[in-house]
């Protein structure tokens, strides 16, 4: 998952634990994508399939199995879920330049066509989310509960396993106003989803 954080407000952090992106110039073409629509605009979710190719996903996971990743456990106390996660924005960022760069231009452009919420010149904190959700590991069902992210402008999610992997797991994102239902999204390998994250809440069903 990457995350596009506005706002940095972790005080305890120094600039060492962090990436900055400071955004520069005209936003870049967004890829072509199916859009989930919704009322008001900010619930908008762009789908983009094979936005990562076989050779894209076995290269993150390489990166994951770097020894300098470290797990976290910095979700909220209230958040119920069941995965594993590492953060790996500054691995992909050293050794995938050019994965890392597609993230943060794909995730701009969109952001432009659907939500405008980064201007010229701001600075944003790009985090990069490796998530697992090992049943055998959890000794049971993965999930997560609706949530938003937090100051996060743009949030997305590719799926790096196979779909025939699993059993469950499907994106889910609430609906608009008035009586529009929640709405999903089926992913295959190398599709993603991107959507504002801290307006939009989003959740998966059991693995």
């Amino acid at each position: 998952m990457l995350k596009f954080w506005e706002h940095w407000f972790q005080e305890e952090d120094d600039d060492d634990d962090i990436d900055i992106l400071e955004i520069k110039g005209d936003p870049p073409t967004a890829p072509e994508f199916q859009l989930l629509p919704a009322t008001p605009h900010e619930l908008q979710v762009a789908l983009v399939r094979g936005f990562f190719s076989l050779q894209d996903i076995t290269r993150v996971h390489d990166v994951a199995l770097d020894p300098s990743v470290k797990p976290i456990d910095d979700r909220d106390d209230n958040l119920v879920y069941k995965h594993h996660v590492w953060r790996i924005e500054f691995q992909l960022k050293s050794r995938c330049r050019d994965l890392y760069d597609r993230l943060m231009e794909t995730a701009r452009g969109i952001d432009a066509e659907l939500w405008d919420g980064l201007d010229d010149g701001d600075e944003v904190y790009p985090e990069i989310e490796y998530i697992v959700y090992d049943v055998e590991k959890l000794g049971e069902p993965g999930t997560i509960m609706p949530h938003t992210d937090n100051q996060s402008q743009v949030s997305m999610v590719v799926l790096l396993s196979p779909p025939q992997d699993f059993v469950g797991g499907l994106n889910y994102f609430e609906g608009g106003e008035g009586t529009e239902e929640d709405r999903t999204a089926q992913l295959g390998l190398g599709d993603a989803v991107f959507f504002y994250g801290d307006k939009c809440s989003h959740w998966i069903t059991p693995v």
